[in-house]
Order: structure tokens, then C-alpha cells, then sequence
């Protein structure tokens, strides 16, 4: 009976703490965030667990964790017009947290506080980790990005890609409930560690933005005119006009002295047999500019063969470089996808949702390349979140990014994940950016080692299952 009423007691905590923790990730993830509440998120779930029984904690943190990523409801419904089937993913995060704090729970009953701390951080981006291998939007769902313009801590991506950054965010949460619960010693031993890893983050952050750039710097235009005619034909009777539309805004790039412009992805339909056509009235316009021109478009094959791709035209002619994107938007894009990189020099092309894949953004950073020209096009909500990807695959593998988000944010971003310059485009509206960028190679750990620390977070995972033991109380 006095268990019985321990836990009546205790259960009182498990509503509040589902509610604060749905309330920090709600304001701490999403289309747009507050950095500092996706600490803290975790933390109210994790302290109260000790003190509920296993289906209490797994309610508390399944619905916390789900009221927290109800900030991507309207964006998946209305923006991608996703069908209710597809927010399955998001019941998929909230178990993952879910199981998060199971495995939390279960160490610090059996006195494991130290496993508890690193493995309960270690399981969730082990997740992470596993989730952006078979899932066809990759680490798009990754928490990682909330801390991408917190520059001192997202350099270290640049060591264990994004992975390493998952693994912080849980785990001043996790090293804090510990301390709630373990002996004094052990917690001053935690709190030292956790010091030592703060330290040691900050540390490694000030010390890689304070290298100076030495390449010369290259002028680039990003340019996003009014989307009224979004979905042209080339061969219609809009075709021209909105080449057009992008050929006077171009030109004002090139007075200014953009030596590079980027086009939105898909910024004009073109049939195959059309092609060489809008090819050769693009290559004019790169020639009479003398700029480095990159456009993306659909182009629809006479066998169904369709593709999603950029081409990059230079000045002096010759046959332009050629990019399809490698992934493709379930139920948007029916496209055949990619297989191939796409370099002139040591500048790369990708395309949107291509920068959402870890794996092959290292592919570009394998080949040395110092510059990566993106065409992309946002849901006008997104902007903010997709470019967040663009500064994270930047500083894993230390390449400077032009993205064009069209629709949403066109930015200018160094081989450290910092934004140089940047600019909405909202639908409707001609915008162009010009800003500089300085090409050059930043060698990384995660570009040389890939997903090292991914494995380990799998490993520390195991070492926190294999603590532990039967209880009566667990």
C-alpha cells in the first residue's frame, strides 16, 4: 500500500512534466526556433521518471514529446499537403524519446548513473542516426538543426557530423536528472563532466572560427523572380516571359559584379526534345553576362523518363554541367532520381532536398570541393528550417554554400556554417542577393572518418542495455 501510494503521489508530477516539455520543444523546434529551450526540453521527463512506474513514464514522455511536435501539423498538412498517414514519422519520434526515457529510467533505478547519462543521449542519436539511413527524407527530422546558428556548439558537426550535435542536446537533460538522483559524489563527478564537455565544446568552436579566410573571394547572385509563373512550359506561351523575368534580373546581378548566378530549382518546365533549345538560350545569356550561370528545371522525357535537374553554364560555352537530384520528394517529385556528382573544378551542384542527406554532401567533401551552388525551392513556411540544413552539411565537411530557397530564404553561407548574407524571398516577389563567398578546401574529421561517431552513440546504446539487470522496482 505505501508503494501504491508513493506512486499515486508521484503521478501528480507526470501531466506537469508532460505539458513543460511539450511546451520547450514547441518553442524549441520546428519551421523556427528558440535554440535555448531544446536543452531543456528533455529535462521534465527525465526528472519525474525515477519516480513513475514504466507505463507513466512511457505516457509522459510519448505525449510531452508528441505536444511538442504538434508546431509541424500545419506545415505537413497544409504546406506539403502531406495525407494524415504520413504523420506517422512524428509518432515514431515521440517513441523514440519514449524509449529514451525508458532506458533512463530503468539505470538510474539500478543505481547506473554515470551508463545513465551517456547512454540515454547515446540512444537517441543512435536514432537519429538509424532513422536517416532508411528514411526517404534523411536527417531532415534531426533536432540538430535548432542549434545551427549557435555557432560556438554546431562546429562540432565538423568532428562527428550531425550525429555528435544530437548527442549534446540530450545530454546536459540527461547529466542533470542524474544528479537529481544519484549520491553526492557521483553527482559532483557528473556535474565535473559535464563542465569538461561544455568546455571542451566551446573550446573547439572558438577555436575553428577563428581561422581566417585566405582564398579570394567570389561574388555571387542568387536570384528569385516573382513565382506568378511557376510550373512554365518552356514551349508555352509563358516560356519566354520567364526567361525573360530571370535574364533582366541577371543582368542587374552582372552590373554589379556577380561573377556566378544561381536560378531556383525547377524554375521552368521544359520538355526533352525542347531542351537544346532553352540550353542555348541560357548559354547566351551566361556568355553576354560573363557570369557562371546554374538553373535547375524539370525536364519531362518522351518515355516517362523525367528528371529533376540543374545545369551549370559557363561563359566562355561549351556543354554545360549536368546534375539530377538524388532525392526526391515522396508524392511530389515523380522524377527519376540521380546518380551521379556533378563538379567543375572543386565547385559542386546539388539540389534542395539533396543537402537533407549527410552521406552525400561527405561524397563532395571526399572530392576536396570548396564550393557547393544549390538550387533549391522552400514551402515559404520551411525557408528558415531547409537552409538550417545548407549551414550544417557546410560545416561537417567545411564547404561554403550558395542556396538558392526560393520561396524562401536565399543565403550566402562560409565553410564554418555562418551566414554572410542572406534574404527572404517570398513568393510574388523578385529578389536577388549578391553577396562574396571564399572557395576553398577545410578538411574535416567527419569528411575523413564519416559517421564514426553515429557507431559509437550504437555502442554506448548496448552498454546501457547490457547494464541492465532485473529489478522488482523496474
Amino acid at each position: 500500500m505505501a508503494y501504491l501510494s508513493k506512486q499515486h503521489s508521484a503521478g501528480k508530477y507526470a501531466a506537469p512534466a508532460a505539458l513543460l516539455t511539450g511546451v520547450l520543444l514547441y518553442f524549441g523546434s520546428g519551421l523556427d526556433t528558440i535554440p535555448a529551450l531544446t536543452w531543456l526540453a528533455p529535462l521534465p521527463v527525465l526528472l519525474v521518471a525515477r519516480h513513475l512506474n514504466k507505463r507513466l513514464t512511457a505516457l509522459t514522455a510519448f505525449i510531452g514529446w508528441s505536444l511538442g511536435l504538434a508546431n509541424l501539423w500545419t506545415y505537413l498538412l497544409n504546406d506539403l499537403e502531406l495525407p494524415p498517414a504520413a504523420m506517422s514519422f512524428l509518432v515514431l519520434l515521440a517513441g523514440v524519446f519514449t524509449l529514451t526515457a525508458l532506458l533512463f529510467r530503468a539505470l538510474i533505478l539500478r543505481g547506473r548513473y554515470l551508463t545513465a547519462a551517456l547512454a540515454a543521449p547515446a540512444s537517441w542519436a543512435a536514432a537519429d542516426y538509424l532513422i536517416a539511413l532508411v528514411s526517404p527524407h534523411g536527417a531532415f527530422t534531426s533536432l540538430a538543426y535548432t542549434q545551427a546558428d549557435v555557432h560556438l556548439v554546431a562546429q562540432i558537426a565538423s568532428l562527428t557530423g550531425v550525429w555528435g550535435l544530437t548527442y549534446l542536446l540530450l545530454t546536459p537533460a540527461a547529466v542533470v536528472a542524474a544528479i537529481a538522483h544519484a549520491p553526492r559524489r557521483t553527482g559532483v563527478q557528473l556535474a565535473t563532466a559535464l563542465a569538461l564537455v561544455a568546455i571542451g565544446t566551446f573550446s573547439y568552436g572558438a577555436w575553428r572560427l577563428s581561422g581566417e579566410e585566405t582564398s579570394q573571394a567570389v561574388k555571387i547572385a542568387i536570384v528569385s523572380a516573382s513565382n506568378g509563373l511557376d510550373d512554365t512550359r518552356w514551349s508555352g506561351a509563358n516560356g519566354p516571359a520567364i526567361l525573360t523575368a530571370y535574364t533582366k534580373q541577371i543582368e542587374a546581378a552582372a552590373a554589379k559584379g556577380a561573377q556566378v548566378v544561381v536560378l531556383p530549382e525547377k524554375f521552368i518546365d521544359v520538355d526533352a526534345t525542347t531542351l537544346p533549345d532553352l540550353e542555348s538560350q541560357l548559354q547566351k545569356v551566361s556568355t553576354t553576362t560573363k557570369v557562371q550561370l546554374v538553373a535547375g528545371f524539370t525536364v519531362f522525357g518522351d518515355h516517362g523518363n523525367d528528371y529533376n535537374r540543374a545545369l551549370l553554364f559557363h561563359p566562355t560555352g561549351g556543354a554545360p554541367l549536368s546534375y539530377d537530384k538524388h532525392h526526391l520528394i515522396p508524392g511530389i517529385e515523380p522524377y527519376e532520381p540521380g546518380d551521379h556528382l556533378a563538379m567543375t573544378g572543386n565547385w559542386g551542384v546539388m539540389i534542395c532536398k539533396d543537402l537533407d542527406f549527410p552521406a552525400l554532401a561527405r561524397q563532395y567533401g571526399e572530392k576536396k570541393t570548396g564550393l557547393l551552388l544549390v538550387p533549391a525551392l522552400d514551402f515559404d513556411n520551411d525557408g528558415w528550417l531547409h537552409s538550417r540544413h545548407a549551414l550544417l552539411r557546410g560545416i561537417e565537411n567545411g564547404i561554403p554554400i550558395a542556396r538558392n530557397g526560393s520561396q524562401g530564404l536565399l543565403t550566402l553561407s562560409d565553410a564554418y556554417g555562418r551566414v554572410t548574407t542572406q534574404l527572404a524571398a517570398p513568393t510574388g516577389r523578385d529578389v536577388t542577393l549578391v553577396g562574396d563567398l571564399r572557395p576553398g578546401i577545410h578538411s574535416t574529421l567527419y569528411t575523413k572518418y564519416g559517421d564514426w561517431f553515429a557507431w559509437l552513440s550504437c555502442l554506448l546504446t548496448l552498454v546501457g542495455l547490457g547494464a541492465l539487470r532485473p529489478s522488482k522496482r523496474a
